[in-house]
C-alpha cells in the first residue's frame, strides 16, 4: 500500500459521507410533505403513550385504551377551544367600544412615522427638485372589484382551510395507528435497528421514551404554569379577557423564540385598544418579558438540563435547522427531533459525533480540559474551574483528580515529541499562575514576577514563587516543636514538582509545610532544630535517577530526627519503577496521592 493510500481512503470516506449526507437532507426537504404528518402523530403518540399505559392497567384492550386516550385528549382540546371561542365572543361583542381608541392611537402613530416621513420627503423634494412624473388620476379607476358574491367567497373559505384540514386529518389517522399498533410498532423498529441486539435496541428506545416523556411533561408543565401567572397578572393590571391571552401565551410557548413573542404582541395590540393612553399596553408588554426572563433564565435551565440532555447551542441550532427545514412545524417539533438524533448517538457508535456536538455531556473530562487549556495559554478557564470543583472538594482532591492526570497526559506527548517548546513553556506559565491565584499570593510587577525560565523545572518555578513572599525558609525558623511538615524532594523534575504541590495541599490545610530538596540538606540553616519537624514526607524518584549519595544523606538526616513522622510518597507521575530511598529500619508508611497524604497526617494528628 503507497503511503497516499490511507489519506485517499479517509477522503474518499468522507466524501460518501457527505453525499449521505445531502441525500439525506435533500430527502428531508423534498419529502416534507409526507414526513411532517407522520413525524407529528409520532411525536403526540410518545405525548399519549403513558396516558395508553395507564388506561391499560386498569383491564383494557391496547384498542380500548388507545380510543379512549384519543377521546379524553380531544375532549380536552375541545374544552379549551369552546372556552377560548366563548371569550372571543365576548371580546367582539366589546370591540366596538374600542374602536375610538384605535382609530386614536392608530392616527398618532400614522402621524409619528408616515407623517414624518412625508415631511422629510417633501422637504428633499424641495432642496433636489421633484423630477418625478405627475401620477395619472384616473389611474386605478378601472381596477376590477373583488367579487363579493357568496359563493366566490365560500371558495375562497374552503381553499383557505383545506390544506390545513387535510395535514391535521392525515396526522390523526396516523396517530390512531400508532397508538393501535403500538406494542407491534416498537417491536418491528427494535428488530429493524438492532438486529440480533435487542437488549442495545431496547435500551435505545427506552432512553428515548423516558426522555421524551419527561420533556414533553416539562414542557407542559411549565407552560401551564406561564399561562397560569400571566392570566393572574394580567387580570390584576386590568386586561379584560385575560384567560385568551393566557391560554394564547401558553398554547404559541410550544413554538419556541417565536411564538410567545407573538402572544405578546397579540396582547399588547388588543391592551392599546381598550384605554386611551399607552400605559396599560406598556405594563402587558413588561408582564410578557418579566415572566419569559424568569422563566427562560432560571426555571428552564434547572429543569430542561436534567431532563432532555441537550445543550443550549443545540437547542437553537435545531430550532433553526428544523425551522427551515420544515417550517413552523419544524420549529414546534425541533427540540423532540433533536433529543431522539442525540439519544441515537449515544447508542449507536457510528453516530456518536450527534451526542458530542448537541448533547449535554462534557466533551472533555476536567484533566483534559486543563491540558488542553495549558497548552493554549488560557488560564482564565483553568481558574474557573479549579474554583467552581474547589467550592465542592478539597486542592488534594483537585490534585489528585484533575492536575496529576493531566501532567500524565502530557507526559505521553513529551515523550512522543508531540509538544513544541513553546507549548510547554506556556503551560508551564500557566500552571504557575493557576497555583499562584490559588494560594492568593500577591501579585507583583512585570519586573519582579517569576518566569519560568529563571527556575530549573515547573516544581523549582513554583517552590521560587514562594519564596519570593514567604522567605529564604519559607517561614519563622523559631516555631514550636513538632510544628513544621518537611517535605523533601528526592532527585529529578517530577519529584520535585509534585513535592511543591504537596506544600500547597498541606498548607491549603494550614499546616506548615515547607519544600527541601535532597541537595539542600547537606546544608541546613544555623538557626534550624530537628525537633520542630514533626513530620517529614520524602517524595520518591524513578529508579534510573536515584543516586546513592543523596540516599545515604537522606537517611542521616532522618536518623537525627526520630521524634519525626516518616512518610514515603510515590509521586503518580513516575512511568519507571519508584525507588524507596529510606532504609528499612527507619518506620515509614506509604502514599500514593495527596488525598492519602492528607489522611495518614490526620490519622498521626489524632
Amino acid at each position: 500500500m503507497t503511503p497516499t493510500a490511507p489519506h485517499e481512503a479517509w477522503t474518499s470516506s468522507l466524501a460518501l459521507k457527505i453525499l449521505a449526507g445531502t441525500a439525506v437532507l435533500g430527502l428531508l426537504y423534498l419529502g416534507r410533505g409526507v414526513l411532517v404528518p407522520i413525524t407529528l402523530a409520532a411525536m403526540l403518540g410518545f405525548v399519549l403513550a403513558p396516558l395508553v399505559k395507564k388506561i391499560r392497567g386498569l383491564g383494557l384492550g391496547q384498542a380500548s385504551a388507545a380510543m379512549l386516550a384519543l377521546i379524553v385528549a380531544g375532549l380536552a382540546a375541545a374544552g379549551v377551544a369552546m372556552a377560548i371561542l366563548v371569550q372571543l365572543g365576548t371580546m367582539s361583542d366589546s370591540m366596538p367600544r374600542y374602536e375610538a381608541h384605535v382609530q386614536a392611537k392608530i392616527a398618532t402613530l400614522r402621524e409619528a412615522t408616515l407623517g414624518r416621513l412625508a415631511e422629510a420627503q417633501g422637504r428633499a423634494g424641495r432642496l433636489i427638485g421633484n423630477l418625478a412624473p405627475a401620477a395619472d388620476p384616473d389611474h386605478g379607476a378601472d381596477t376590477p372589484q373583488a367579487d363579493g358574491a357568496p359563493s366566490s367567497l365560500l371558495l375562497r373559505f374552503v381553499s383557505s382551510i383545506w390544506a390545513p384540514l387535510g395535514t391535521t386529518g392525515v396526522v390523526l389517522l396516523v396517530l390512531i395507528f400508532v397508538l393501535l399498533e403500538q406494542d407491534s410498532l416498537r417491536d418491528r423498529l427494535i428488530r429493524l435497528t438492532g438486529g440480533q441486539d435487542v437488549r442495545a435496541a431496547t435500551s435505545a428506545f427506552n432512553d428515548a421514551g423516558q426522555r421524551l416523556s419527561r420533556y414533553f411533561a416539562s414542557q407542559f408543565s411549565v407552560n401551564l404554569g406561564v399561562g397560569l401567572v400571566i392570566g393572574l397578572l394580567l387580570a390584576a393590571i386590568g386586561v379584560p379577557q385575560a384567560a385568551v391571552w393566557a391560554t394564547l401565551a401558553g398554547l404559541l410557548r410550544f413554538i419556541p423564540y417565536v411564538g410567545f413573542p407573538a402572544a405578546a404582541v397579540c396582547a399588547g395590540a388588543f391592551a392599546a385598544a381598550v384605554v386611551p393612553g399607552w400605559e396599560l399596553m406598556g405594563a402587558t408588554l413588561m408582564v410578557y418579558l418579566v415572566v419569559e426572563l424568569v422563566v427562560a433564565h432560571v426555571v428552564e435551565p434547572q429543569l430542561y438540563g436534567h431532563t432532555t440532555g441537550l445543550s443550549p447551542f443545540s437547542v437553537v441550532v435545531a430550532a433553526i435547522f428544523w425551522g427551515a427545514l420544515w417550517g413552523p412545524v419544524g420549529l414546534l417539533l425541533s427540540t423532540p427531533l433533536t433529543l431522539c438524533l442525540v439519544v441515537a448517538g449515544r447508542h449507536v457508535p457510528a453516530l456518536a459525533f450527534l451526542d458530542i456536538l448537541f448533547g449535554d455531556t462534557p466533551a472533555l473530562t476536567l484533566s483534559q480540559r486543563f491540558y488542553q487549556r495549558c497548552i493554549s495559554g488560557d488560564s482564565v478557564e483553568i481558574l474557573a474551574d479549579a474554583r467552581a470543583f474547589l467550592k465542592r472538594k478539597s486542592l488534594a482532591a483537585y490534585c489528585d483528580k484533575i492536575v496529576m492526570p493531566a501532567f500524565e497526559l502530557a507526559a505521553v506527548d513529551l515523550e512522543l515529541g508531540l509538544i513544541s517548546d513553546e507549548q510547554r513553556l506556556m503551560g508551564q506559565q500557566v500552571i504557575a499562575r493557576t497555583f499562584s491565584e490559588l494560594a492568593h499570593e500577591p501579585r507583583r510587577s512585570r519586573g519582579t514576577r517569576v518566569a519560568v525560565l529563571d527556575a530549573p523545572n515547573l516544581g523549582m518555578a513554583l517552590r521560587q514563587g514562594r519564596m519570593q513572599t514567604e522567605g529564604r525558609w519559607q517561614g519563622r525558623l523559631d516555631v514550636p516543636a513538632g510544628s513544621v511538615t518537611l517535605c523533601i524532594s528526592m532527585a529529578g523534575d517530577q519529584a520535585q514538582l509534585t513535592t511543591e504541590l504537596l506544600v500547597r495541599v498541606m498548607r491549603a490545610e494550614h499546616l506548615d509545610a515547607r519544600h527541601v530538596t535532597i541537595a539542600e540538606l547537606a546544608d541546613p540553616p544555623d538557626e534550624a532544630r530537628p525537633e520542630t519537624v514533626g513530620s517529614v514526607f520524602v517524595v520518591g524518584t524513578a529508579m534510573d535517577q536515584a543516586v546513592s549519595t543523596d540516599n545515604q544523606l537522606l537517611n542521616e538526616v532522618l536518623a537525627a530526627m526520630p521524634q519525626a513522622r516518616i512518610v514515603l510518597m510515590l509521586p503518580a507521575l513516575q512511568r519507571q519503577a519508584p525507588a524507596d530511598p529510606i532504609t528499612a529500619d527507619l518506620a515509614h508508611r506509604t502514599a500514593y496521592s495527596f488525598e492519602e497524604a492528607l489522611a495518614l497526617i490526620g490519622n498521626e494528628r489524632r
